[in-house]
């Protein structure tokens, strides 16, 4: 069983297009104000914490299942994206979407010379 102090991974759903990354973070039962979603360098970093709803004193648990503590998720971008553009948002269901837009490479540009 984890204690509190460790800090878990969670799952992710990730896909791509031609022009997106697009993540899936499923964040359950997490206080949408511990979640903090940063960006440094190439890597996405989402953390937050799972914690127990309040219940009454006497209550003694027989079986705990789902984790109740911190988290941690670090997601590796590769260069070609536009990371001044990547678009977070939390859906009702407390579902994380995070999409990061592509650069798109063109095949070929015609450039133009110029002339003093």
């Amino acid at each position: 069983m984890n204690n509190k102090e460790e800090i878990i991974d969670i799952p992710m759903d990730l896909y791509e297009s031609e022009d997106e990354i697009t993540i899936i973070i499923p964040l359950w039962w997490v206080n949408k104000n511990s979640i903090e979603i940063c960006l440094e360098k190439t890597t996405i970093t989402v953390n937050g914490e799972r914690s127990q709803p309040k219940l009454k004193e006497n209550l003694m648990p027989l079986k705990q299942e789902c984790f109740r503590w911190k988290f941690q998720k670090e997601i590796l971008l590769p260069q070609n994206v536009y990371f001044d553009k990547i678009h977070t948002k939390l859906l009702e269901n407390n579902i994380l979407i995070i999409t990061v837009p592509k650069i798109i490479i063109p095949e070929k540009i015609k450039l133009k010379i110029e002339t003093n």
